[in-house]
């Protein structure tokens, strides 16, 4: 049998990782949006000293789905979608999933999800 020599071997690298938790604050905005895949804009309200953001998530044929109203100063995330309203509370980290959905947490370990294509899913 032949040996495999080192110039033979391709070297392995890990995938950079499709899952990233960050906190939810201002710096996470941006992040938010990019793994939507939506722009980010300033809401034409705004909350004493601290800015707030909307994000219009589209679902089939590029409709509006579910608008989200992010709150980070105060921890708070509205998302209107369909018939349904959430307001969810006390939000303290975001898991960024790429390409697929951005699930708001709480430490009690209840959560928000919002898919691409404008899937609500709240675990309270």
């Amino acid at each position: 049998m032949g040996t495999v020599s080192d110039s033979n071997l391709t070297a392995r690298t890990e995938p950079e990782s499709r899952i990233r938790e960050i906190p939810y604050d201002i710096q996470s905005i941006e992040l938010i949006a990019e793994t939507l895949d939506v722009p980010v804009e300033l809401a034409d309200f705004r909350l004493p000293g601290a800015a707030v953001y909307q994000l219009v998530v589209p679902g089939e044929r590029g409709r509006p789905a579910v608008l989200l109203i992010l709150w980070p100063s105060l921890r708070r995330i509205d998302a209107v979608g369909g018939a349904a309203t959430i307001v969810f509370t006390s939000v303290a980290s975001v898991t960024l999933v790429a390409d697929i959905e951005v699930q708001f947490r709480r430490t009690s370990r209840e959560y928000l999800i919002i898919a691409r294509g404008g899937k609500l899913i709240v675990r309270a």
